[in-house]
């Protein structure tokens, strides 16, 4: 700094001008002038209120916030965006407590900025003064420099320290306390100390040493990497970054704000493989980064233990800070990066190296992750991902963007690119929330003084916006043509559909609301209040029009308000650990504290772990268990199990069979095993669902799988070669060995479970399961019995085999056994008496089974007929129930008649289905709702009202749609009647008839569809709301019906379909000249005012809903305590009289504990005593309700 003698305020030493008075305001406006300061941010008041329009007299421009702590924001924001500090204005005591945060944010993010406020009177000091506060000491905490203005002739010096305070390296805030007195007070300008403008900060260069060092840590690296922060893009060396970058051919990747330092776009750019570049880089050089928690401490085990850290940085403090960097360099960025790449021109590092190989994978990996999560047909409603995909594609390549919410702010990182430096502003270093509408001001305020034509696009999660929300105000005051994109999802993080809010906001909402939800409310309609143009777009194409319409408006901002699915998020990280870990492990001997440790570890398992981002990645060869695929590989694994199943023991008890067979034995055996290896590759392949998500990543699955009980206790075993036992000649080519392979059953259970849930024929599956099931039962028994004959001797007695069997063809013999073994396990019994113990165990043994089979048969088809018979005996039962009604109530024979044939109707044409309960039973939301898009749509598409229609509007319109069934002869609707309904016809005939019922005009056949004009309410209709014509069922007809109420519903959400509905509805009318002009707009006045009136009727019956609920509280609280007190009385004069002895002691009527409801047993009978007199209120007229 400089000091001069003291002279004119506005000339410099050694000049002589007239001696002028300056009040404290204007010479604090002239000093900041003077010190480079083009932007104040502030709100005004007492006493600072001066300052402000002094510095817009010194052609400072001023922009009024609605918030300290926005001002705060903006004035840190255009401190960065032009690298002079902006001024934050506020007025004292509470003032200066909203600006801290954006002080705050400012210190830790090295942006310059000044904070000035306003103080309390000098002479009122420590008495109490209007919002007395120590200022000076509260923001010594949350900037570089402090201090307050002693008094006028010295507070330019204060500038001065305070504006090169802000600048000098590392940059930050300043803050200046200025007494009300001063601010108010006047001197003469030969009384001031002058100050000359402070002088730009060093850039200090480079050693040679340093710059030999750096060159040899990076040629001697395998595996560099670059990564380039905020402090790079505010040092203004995005160009020397990207020629040195380019120079030598190096991978980089950016910080969030240090993003579109070099274009995102650039072919050496690796940030979308972040997670691999940082875990297995060698050297990292970073260019104004710092190694915090966003790029996690720089410690293992996202980064390597070994990796060498090159920084340079102006800043001491960040200089080996958290972990000890191989080399260190403190200089000016922009100078070392111009002398690195003139040093060396010849050494480039390869793009055919390993390293680079792996980053492009990697990158072509997590393109082809986004996409699939982009193009996600999960839900009908947009994710983060496509939503910001469609505004990507949109937003001009250069624009500004601010971006903020913790889901919005993270995934907008990856989707919305950058090209140039300090066009993104975010959360930042501190993780501020509420920045954005602050930060988006002083970028517009910005390019509205620098590049004209530059946008600026707000992006900001619900919750974000809710901290700032109203500068939208100060947005529209200085037409500013930012465009808020409001990505809600109805929570913090994440929210709750709103039937589910709804439900649980019903009872209690503090307790059963969770505290991340919020309401998924219209933010479009703030911009309606200023004048302004607002968007709700729920579909990719309203996004798009919606952006687009907004990029049209060139003068004043707008809101565009984007519903996406509640439950929308980003994809879990989790970092990437090896697939294979020591299993030995689990061999050996462990000690108790190593038992309890696995057995947490186990109890960890079981709990469904974070899903990473690598998770989603198509890195092989993937099988989906819902594809048709598996399902086709598990019948070919299934045969190879019942193969095993049927002819193990088959081989075994016949030997005969065996010999004669053997070369074609062998060859099945081999194929079927090559089957149950390659099942275990297909098993190792199979993706599954976690949280939701389809896990495609074939490292993690083969982890998952090669590590699991399973793997080893039933796949391994069942392929262990057992066929090696043949080697030894008692055992040769005895197939029983090979009964290992029975462990693959689980396969074949599968297969029978996937079938039973695809085929449309379960029913006869299952039959055909059971009867497969006993077959293979008898089979085994067969063989037994041969067995058992064997063991016992052919011919001993008269149970076994004769002799003569011996002789017989193995298909002749087993036919026998097999028989033999059927009329047994079926408790025929026709076989001979076993005379021996084992035969009468082998007896008792097969009757219990068989038994056993009997009985599941039975059952099984019980169970079967019964499932099928049981609607059709649930509409025997109704219509048995309705008969008995009809004559007790002596209805005649020919509508008894009548009746019976609607229901028998509808058993046999709607297969007794109730599509409401289907559309209502346990499937999700959108599964229900797809199923009504695929049933109802086509329908829908029929109404000419709707062709032009936005597609959400038909998607909301179908789930409204209820079905409805008329009989011969029955009247739909007749003339005159209150339309409130319209009806589409789905199967049947309708006719349009006369008054009597005896013409027709014209019949209505499937597709048709009437009365959409009735419910439209159209003013000016003739026919009001009433039904033209009757029209009746020429036989059973099945319709679907939208309600008045429904159609309204919906149609609020979409007032421009609600206008084109009702532009076609009229010329409808005017066609068939049904259509009163004149009578629109009065007609119109009197509904609204209807409307009104119904309205306020309705908040008056709600009032008074509330006042008698708050009389009943009160009334029975003064009855509860009469009936305390006459207890209290009676026990009194009990003891007067001696009717009650002493030792026994009246207890007062007592409340229940807080936590228990009052409610004595004679609420409810004062309830229904007063029921109908409560009743009387819905139909009194609201002008008369009691209002006390």
């Amino acid at each position: 700094m400089t000091s001069a003698p003291k002279t004119s305020a506005g000339g410099a030493a050694g000049t002589s001008s007239e001696d002028t008075e300056v009040t404290g305001a204007q010479l604090i406006a002239d000093a900041l002038k003077k010190q480079g300061v083009e932007y104040i941010f502030g709100v005004v008041g007492i006493p600072i209120i001066e300052i402000a329009f002094a510095a817009q007299q010194a052609q400072i421009k001023y922009i009024g916030m609605r918030n300290e702590q926005a001002a705060s924001y903006a004035a840190s924001a255009i401190g960065y965006l032009t690298g002079k500090p902006g001024v934050c204005l506020t007025v004292s005591g509470p003032g200066l407590i909203h600006a801290l945060g954006g002080m705050a944010n400012a210190q830790v993010n090295k942006w310059p900025m000044l904070v000035i406020a306003g103080s309390s009177d000098q002479p009122q000091e420590s008495m109490g003064a209007f919002q007395e506060f120590p200022q000076v000491e509260s923001a010594r905490l949350y900037s570089k420099y402090a201090a307050r203005i002693s008094s006028l002739d010295r507070a330019p010096f204060f500038v001065e320290k305070a504006i090169r305070s802000t600048v000098y390296s590392p940059a930050g805030v300043s803050y200046l306390d200025i007494p009300g007195d001063l601010v108010n007070g006047s001197i003469n300008t030969s009384q001031v100390e002058q100050v000359k403008k402070y002088l730009e900060p060093p850039r200090p260069a480079a050693s040679s040493e340093s710059l030999q060092q750096f060159f040899s840590l990076l040629k001697q690296s395998q595996k560099p990497l670059v990564i380039v922060g905020k402090g790079c893009s505010y040092g203004v060396a995005e160009q020397e970054a990207k020629q040195f970058i380019e120079q030598y051919n190096l991978p980089f990747l950016a910080t969030p704000m240090g993003k579109g330092t070099l274009d995102d776009r650039h072919p050496l750019a690796v940030g979308a493989a972040r997670s691999t570049a940082l875990q297995d880089a060698d050297c990292i050089i970073l260019l104004g980064a710092r190694l915090n928690w966003m790029l996690h401490f720089g410690k293992s085990p996202r980064f390597d233990q070994n990796v060498k850290i090159i920084q340079i940085d102006n800043d001491t403090n960040e200089l080996h800070n958290n972990i000890q960097s191989a080399l260190a360099i403190q200089a000016d960025l922009k100078t070392v990066l111009k002398q690195l790449y003139e040093k060396e021109t010849s050494w480039k590092y390869s793009t055919s190296t390993q390293w680079w190989s792996l980053l492009k994978k990697k990158l072509s990996a997590n393109k082809q992750r986004s996409e699939a999560l982009i193009n996600s047909k999960e839900s009908s409603m947009l994710n983060y991902y496509s939503a910001f995909n469609a505004i990507q594609a949109i937003i001009p390549k250069d624009a500004i963007i601010v971006s903020e919410g913790a889901n919005t702010m993270d995934i907008g990182r990856t989707m919305l690119l950058n090209s140039k430096a300090r066009h993104r502003l975010d959360a930042g270093t501190f993780g501020t929330m509420g920045v954005g509408p602050g930060f988006a001001v002083a970028a517009a305020i910005y390019c509205q003084d620098h590049e004209p034509n530059k946008r600026v696009i707000c992006v900001e999660g619900d919750s974000a916006f809710g901290f700032s929300g109203m500068e939208f105000e100060t947005a529209a005051r200085y037409n500013l043509p930012i465009i808020f994109i409001i990505i809600n999802n109805g929570g913090i993080y994440a929210g709750v559909d709103p039937e589910a809010f709804q439900d649980m906001a019903k009872n209690n909402a503090a307790l059963s609301l969770p505290p991340t939800s919020l309401m998924q409310a219209n933010y479009e309609r703030i911009a309606g209040a200023f004048g302004c143009q607002g968007y709700l777009a729920r579909s990719l194409e309203e996004v798009k029009k919606s952006v687009e319409s907004a990029l049209a408006e060139k003068t004043r901002p707008s809101i565009i308000n984007v519903f996406i699915e509640p439950s929308s998020g980003r994809v879990q990280q989790k970092f990437r650990k090896r697939i294979f870990h020591p299993i030995t492990s689990c061999c050996t001997t462990k000690n108790r504290d190593e038992q309890q440790t696995n057995l947490l570890q186990e109890h960890n398992k079981n709990t469904e772990a974070p899903i990473r981002n690598e998770d989603f990645e198509a890195t092989g060869f993937v099988i989906d268990p819902q594809n048709y695929i598996y399902h086709y590989w598990l019948g070919i694994i299934s045969l190879a199990v019942i193969y095993n199943f049927l002819l193990i023991p088959a081989r075994y008890s016949f030997k005969d069979m065996d010999k004669q067979l053997k070369i074609l034995w062998i060859s099945l055996d081999y194929i079927f095993d090559s089957v149950y290896l390659i099942d275990i590759f297909i098993q190792s392949r199979t993706g599954y669902f976690s949280h939701g998500l389809f896990v495609r990543n074939h490292h993690v699955l083969s982890r998952k799988y090669f590590t699991s009980r399973e793997f080893y206790f039933r796949d391994l075993l069942s392929i262990i070669p057992t066929d090696l036992i043949y080697l030894i000649p008692s055992f040769r080519f005895v197939s029983i060995i090979r009964c290992n392979r029975f462990l693959r059953i689980n396969r074949l259970l599968e297969f029978q479970e996937l079938t039973e849930s695809r085929t449309r024929f379960p029913n006869a599956f299952r039959i055909w399961c059971l009867v497969c099931l006993t077959l293979t039962l008898i089979h085994w028994n067969c063989c037994a019995y041969v067995l058992t004959c064997q063991y016992l001797g052919f011919g001993t007695d008269r149970w076994v085999l004769p002799n003569s069997a011996k002789n017989e063809t193995v298909l002749m013999l087993y036919t026998y056994c097999f028989y033999w073994s059927t009329l047994l396990l079926s408790t025929i019994g026709d076989v001979p008496l076993p005379t021996k113990r084992p035969e009468y165990v082998f007896v008792l043994f097969d009757y219990m089974i068989g038994i056993l089979i009997f009985a599941t048969i039975i059952g099984s088809l019980g169970t079967m007929i019964s499932s099928q018979n049981q609607s059709r005996q649930q509409v025997r039962e109704k219509m048995d129930e309705i008969k008995r009604y009809m004559k007790f109530r002596a209805v005649n024979r020919k509508l008894e008649s009548k009746v019976i044939k609607w229901l028998d109707y509808l058993y046999t044409n709607r297969q007794v289905l109730n599509e409401e309960m289907v559309l209502n039973s346990d499937l999700s939301g959108e599964l229900r709702k797809d199923l009504a898009i695929k049933v109802h749509l086509e329908s829908l598409q029929q109404v000419k009202l709707f062709n032009d229609c936005e597609p959400n509007l038909l998607v909301e319109l179908v789930t409204k749609l209820k079905p409805i069934f008329y009989g011969p002869d029955d009247y739909v609707c007749q003339k005159g009647d209150i339309g409130k309904e319209m009806y589409i016809i789905k199967r049947g005939q309708l006719a349009v008839v006369s008054d009597d019922g005896k013409t027709t005009f014209v019949v209505l056949k499937e597709g048709s569809v009437f009365g959409e004009i009735s419910i439209l309410n159209i003013p000016g209709s003739k026919n009001g709301n009433r039904r033209t014509a009757n029209v009746k069922s020429l036989g059973y007809s099945d319709l679907y019906t939208l309600r008045k109420e429904d159609l309204w519903l919906v149609l609020d959400n979409y007032p421009e379909s609600l206008s084109k509905i009702l532009e076609k509805g009229k010329s409808i009318l005017r066609k068939d000249n049904l259509l009163d002009e004149t009578l629109m707009d009065s007609k119109r006045h009197v509904e609204q005012e209807q409307l009104l009136s119904v309205q306020n009727r309705i908040k008056k019956l709600l009032d008074t809903e509330k006042s008698l609920n708050n009389r009943i509280t009160i009334f029975f609280d003064a009855y509860i305590e009469s009936i305390r007190k006459f207890k209290k009385q009676l026990s009194g004069m009990e003891y007067h009289y001696e009717a009650r002895k002493p030792s026994v002691t009246a207890t007062p009527l007592t409340p229940p504990p807080a936590s228990a409801p009052v409610v004595p047993f004679f609420l409810n009978q004062w309830k229904a005593h007063t029921a109908a007199n409560l009743l009387r209120f819905k139909s009194m007229p609201s002008g008369q309700i009691d209002e006390d």
